[in-house]
């Protein structure tokens, strides 16, 4: 999954999967293009086959979409996107602002994955905030996409109070994250804005400790 959006941003290349990807456009949606190509070459080529669809003129967030339809968990994508972003060299706010745009992704799974790939790549989970924030994501609902992510209680409320979040809002924060954890698999809105949150299923913390 990782190789498929690391393919999207450093523009890999391969005339074998482009040939491949084309014949399968012609009568298929994208995603099951996707799957039957990737299926091809045993998921060996996945950042080839991305790449082929941004030549063929399919965006990232297309791309994206597509394998969230196939079936893989947003959070899942967005963190591989995001942490190859990061990589690329890419800011914190200028990814953020791209992943609450992509169709199917909600604003929480969109933050849960930004900041499982921040805190992997030493990045603040209070610059995360500040991010979703200048993205226009409703500070409450960034709370609860922190916590979906699995960080630390304490790190989150230092972050949190950290940017200027008032108690009642961190507070509003958890208690969403909490609600939407119960409700994970019956509420499957795609919303990037406003408090619409979608499924959130893994709040393992990762292995790397916050920075706040």
């Amino acid at each position: 999954m990782r190789k498929i959006l690391l393919g999207v941003v450093i523009g890999l290349s391969s005339m074998t999967a482009s040939a491949a990807i084309t014949d399968y456009l012609a009568t298929m949606t994208l995603s099951e293009a996707y799957l039957q190509a990737s299926a091809d070459c045993g998921g060996s080529c996945d950042a080839d086959i991305a790449a082929a669809l941004v030549a063929a003129g399919y965006s990232a967030s297309d791309i994206i979409a597509a394998v969230i339809a196939s079936g893989v968990s947003p959070t899942a994508v967005i963190e591989a996107a995001a942490a190859a972003a990061l990589e690329a060299g890419i800011s914190i706010n200028d990814v953020m602002a791209a992943v609450v745009q992509i169709d199917g992704v909600s604003a929480m799974d969109a933050i849960a994955g930004v900041t499982r790939a921040a805190v992997s790549h030493n990045v603040s989970i209070a610059a995360v905030m500040q991010a979703a924030t200048a993205a226009n994501i409703p500070a409450a609902v960034v709370v609860a996409g922190v916590v979906s992510s699995g960080q630390p209680t304490a790190a989150v409320l230092a972050a949190a109070t950290s940017v200027g979040f008032a108690p009642s809002v961190i507070a509003a924060g958890q208690a969403l994250a909490a609600t939407t954890a119960t409700s994970a698999g019956t509420n499957t809105g795609t919303s990037t804005r406003g408090a619409n949150t979608g499924t959130n299923t893994n709040n393992t913390p990762p292995a790397t400790s916050p920075t706040v």
